[in-house]
């Protein structure tokens, strides 16, 4: 097994340019944590040792009921692989959100009442009047960033690219979150794009799609409100929608409106935003989000079975598990077939403290499945790599013109169950979550067991 310092890694929640976050159990405790690690040898332009640093200053001396605690830090353990092979790194050891990523539950359950939305929106405003308030601003705001607890409360995340600063000018953050004045390259106060980015996944919540791609003029959605014409960005987005316009509460339009401005003066400050109209509405209580939520998971997990259906019984080229990178095209040869050494492969444990939407569960064999993952990576992929010694495989998707990059796992979930899962590791977020449903369907009967009970 894979250790850091006092961690065992159990599997990889994510990845991104500069770092791994595992599933890391203590050695000594068993408690569960996300280890964030990065290697000290990326090479990145702005100084690995100083984003860590920035990092580690901010989040040690934050502690917020919305806002992932840091757990621990180091900056001089090793990072040792299950083959021995061992490399220095940053960690830090994170608070484990194990309720999942809050879009990938709206993506999979459907879209929130504003009322929710309200719920929630109160929640990441809460965080943001205590970061703001300490002269914080996170600067990465996006769906990605934003967790549940397992008690579906909301956890703010990654803090990489938060500043202490009351003005910046480094390009951070995700561009179709950025506000107007970072992509022109001006000036900009970190507090104020916090809530560009806010406005955006408030929107997102009540109508389960990003408002527009890029907040630019060039942007046929955005285009209307840097035009000062919100009424044709309603207009817009109200085609499709239940009862056209209606769908969107007056209310709510006037405070997205506010909030996506092209000018920042134009704009409400926090504290504005919570003195708005729709702000200070009706707001269900806790137990009522809560009943919502299960009832929500419960009709995902029926729905994840789909014993009554056919799955694939062709057999899969075995040279496909041992081809590191294959580009498919139509009647085209494929490239770069370089053979991997021949390992015996690992089915890594399931830990059902933390869990995922974007999952299913199988009695199926472990081969059936892993041969079933083959097929479809063969037949849908754009390309993909296989795990040489986990019953894993990297697929890059090509769909809408966006490239969307996950791992799936199949992981050993007792009783002879097995659990499929799609972890994100980059892309749109919405794209994936389309992608994992196909894939899911491609299983078919596959999907046929619930999760098995905790001891």
């Amino acid at each position: 097994m894979a250790t850091c310092g006092e961690w065992n890694l159990l599997r990889t929640l994510g990845s991104g340019a500069y770092s791994e976050v595992k599933l890391a159990r203590n050695k000594t405790s068993g408690d569960l944590c996300a280890l964030k690690i990065m290697k000290k040898d990326m090479g990145y332009d702005g100084g690995m040792d100083d984003i860590v640093k920035n990092e580690v200053e901010i989040m040690k001396n934050l502690s917020h009921p919305n806002i992932i605690n840091l757990i621990d830090f180091s900056d001089t353990e090793q990072y040792k692989q299950a083959n021995g092979a061992s490399e220095d790194v940053f960690y830090l050891a994170l608070e484990l959100a194990n309720g999942g990523e809050l879009f990938d539950f709206i993506a999979q359950t459907g879209k929130f009442s504003e009322e929710v939305a309200r719920f929630y929106f109160h929640q990441l405003c809460d965080a943001f009047e205590y970061l703001h308030g300490n002269g914080i601003s996170h600067r990465d705001m996006k769906p990605e960033n934003i967790m549940l607890d397992n008690e579906f409360n909301l956890k703010l995340a990654d803090f990489g690219f938060s500043s202490n600063q009351a003005k910046n000018e480094s390009r951070k953050g995700t561009d179709n979150y950025m506000a107007p004045e970072i992509h022109l390259g001006q000036k900009y106060s970190g507090q104020c794009v916090d809530l560009f980015a806010a406005g955006i996944i408030l929107f997102i919540m009540v109508a389960q799609h990003p408002p527009f791609n890029k907040a630019s003029p060039k942007d046929p959605h955005y285009k209307t409100i840097s035009a000062n014409r919100p009424d044709l960005f309603w207009k817009l987005h109200s085609r499709n929608k239940p009862g056209g316009l209606e769908f969107f509460s007056p209310e709510f339009r006037e405070l997205i409106s506010s909030m996506l401005s092209f000018d920042p003066v134009h704009r409400p400050s926090l504290a504005e935003v919570r003195s708005s109209a729709w702000y200070t509405a009706t707001v269900p209580s806790y137990d009522e989000v809560k009943e919502e939520f299960n009832q929500r998971k419960a009709a995902l997990d029926e729905s994840s079975a789909q014993e009554d259906q056919p799955f694939p019984t062709e057999e899969v080229d075995p040279s496909v598990f041992t081809r590191r990178t294959v580009h498919r095209g139509v009647g085209g040869e494929l490239e770069d077939a370089t053979k991997l050494p021949s390992l015996e492969r690992n089915c890594v444990e399931y830990v059902p403290e933390f869990k995922r939407y974007t999952q299913f569960f199988s009695k199926s064999d472990l081969e059936s499945l892993f041969n079933t993952l083959a097929l479809f990576a063969d037949k849908v992929t754009t390309e993909f790599e296989f795990s040489p010694e986990e019953y894993s495989s990297t697929l890059n998707i090509l769909q809408e013109e966006k490239m969307v990059s996950m791992t799936v796992n199949i992981l050993d979930a007792g009783d002879d169950t097995y659990c499929v899962e799609a972890v994100k590791n980059n892309g749109d977020r919405f794209v994936f979550n389309d992608v994992y449903n196909k894939m899911k369907q491609f299983f078919g009967g596959h999907a046929n067991a619930s999760e098995p009970a905790s001891e």
